[in-house]
């Protein structure tokens, strides 16, 4: 039992650990929930009914966990600027023309706003921020949303109109900064 309790650790902990972090964005806080994670993943691994893919499954009972210990935590969490930005993938598309240095500072300095902009809202309302990632990046359902916070998925809707709300307030300067062109 040992050895696959190893196993599960060793095949997706590192990926587990990283939904924990992007939920919780404290390392120590992650590390935790991660332990929690594992240990009802593994006292729940016989509920799994292989239905679906097993990493997506192991995710939600980790982020589940995470939303547990954020709403547990009265803690303010630390400043995000020492944690990867979420948007650090290059792009896909290759552009047919190179942009100019005035285009690229401009672009540079946009990425700095949004930035600046995402982290503060990470700090103000996680369990928002994770929302919104959870459904903008993860492509996660309303359905997958309101599983993970034990919501119905009428309610869960009314919560992501708050949270993106949250979100819009939050980007604003970003937005006029794009939309505008100033620097």
């Amino acid at each position: 039992m040992r050895l696959a309790f190893r196993q599960l650790y060793l095949d997706y902990g590192r990926a587990l650990l990283r939904e924990c972090s992007l939920c919780l964005r404290d390392p120590e806080m992650a590390r935790d929930a991660l332990q929690n994670a594992l240990l009802r993943i593994w006292k729940s691994c016989a509920s799994y009914r292989g239905d679906s893919e097993l990493f997506p499954w192991l995710k939600r009972v980790a982020r589940s966990v995470a939303i547990d210990e954020l709403r547990a935590s009265a803690a303010r969490l630390p400043s995000s600027a020492s944690l990867p930005a979420l948007d650090e993938e290059p792009d896909a598309a290759m552009p047919d023309e190179l942009p100019g240095p005035e285009a690229l500072t401009a672009s540079r300095l946009a990425l700095e706003r949004y930035r600046e902009c995402e982290a503060r809202f990470r700090e103000a309302d996680p369990e928002a921020a994770a929302v919104i990632r959870w459904i903008a990046e993860d492509e996660l359902c309303i359905e997958d949303v309101a599983r993970l916070l034990n919501r119905t998925p009428q309610a869960t809707r009314q919560y992501l109109y708050q949270c993106r709300r949250k979100a819009r307030h939050y980007l604003a300067p970003w937005y006029a900064q794009v939309a505008g062109g100033e620097g």
